[in-house]
């Protein structure tokens, strides 16, 4: 009898977190439906904090664009790269990446920030995340005309699979979106995780593959085994130390 009720008590709670789990899905996806609400929002916010400004949203891709024009260009030059091929991937790599931090950093204090709003206007939670979200996605669209001019002055050649970007941008939403509600939620407990989330982005970024290449962590040893003679055997690799000009069955010798 005691071993009936405790499974019926745990199926009740079962069925309890999967029919609050699916509310929550259903109450995301209808307000994610109507983007007339949260993107008028999301534009409001932008034209109230760069108001009385001559170019907008803008000031932020001019700062970027200096940002990746003097950063790119010293990082090609400390890793031996052709900045013609180094600066568009290090561009898009900074700009996704500062939607990523944008994002993530917001949404860590998305319910602290919007309190009043929380408590005087009766709207769903989520639907300040998604206000958050559609205004740093409209500031990434504007950090997309320095790809645009990046390609008019040094351009690439484009390949079908450049076309994956979309689905991709579309699972990277729907990533930040989860991990805005989430850290939101820890957020508004721990207030010390805000600050967490900060310092640990800041960390991150130089783990990540934007202002490094696979050329120049592998170093020059890579490259140079795969130049040298048969003669050489890359033995001159690993007896002199590794130079950017490769090695030559010449240098052996002459170590």
């Amino acid at each position: 009898m005691g071993r009936e009720l405790l499974s019926s008590q745990h199926r009740i709670a079962g069925s309890g977190r999967g029919s609050r789990i699916q509310a929550a899905a259903k109450e995301i996806l209808a307000q994610a439906a109507r983007p007339d609400r949260w993107g008028t929002l999301a534009l409001m916010d932008i034209s109230l904090r760069y108001r009385r400004t001559v170019i907008g949203p803008l000031w932020i891709t001019l700062t970027l664009a200096a940002t990746i024009a003097s950063v790119g260009t010293v990082y090609a030059a400390l890793f031996k790269q052709d900045i013609a091929a180094f600066l568009p991937p290090f561009a898009v790599g900074l700009i996704v990446w500062t939607l990523i931090a944008t994002t993530l950093q917001e949404g860590s204090s998305i319910f602290v920030a919007s309190g009043h709003l929380i408590k005087a206007v009766p709207a769903p939670l989520i639907v300040h995340v998604l206000q958050m979200i559609a205004r740093n996605v409209l500031i990434f669209a504007h950090h997309l005309v320095i790809v645009v001019l990046l390609y008019i002055v040094m351009p690439w050649p484009l390949h079908g699979s450049m076309l994956l970007a979309v689905p991709g941008f579309a699972i990277l939403l729907i990533v930040l979106l989860g991990g805005s509600v989430a850290l939101g939620m820890l957020c508004a407990r721990f207030r010390d995780i805000g600050t967490a989330i900060v310092s640990g982005l800041q960390f991150i970024f130089f783990l990540t593959p934007i202002i490094w290449t696979e050329d120049a962590l592998r170093g020059t040893a890579f490259h140079c085994s795969r130049r040298c003679s048969t003669s050489c055997a890359g033995r001159c690799c690993r007896s002199r130390p590794i130079r950017s000009n490769g090695c030559s069955g010449r240098s052996m010798r002459s170590s």
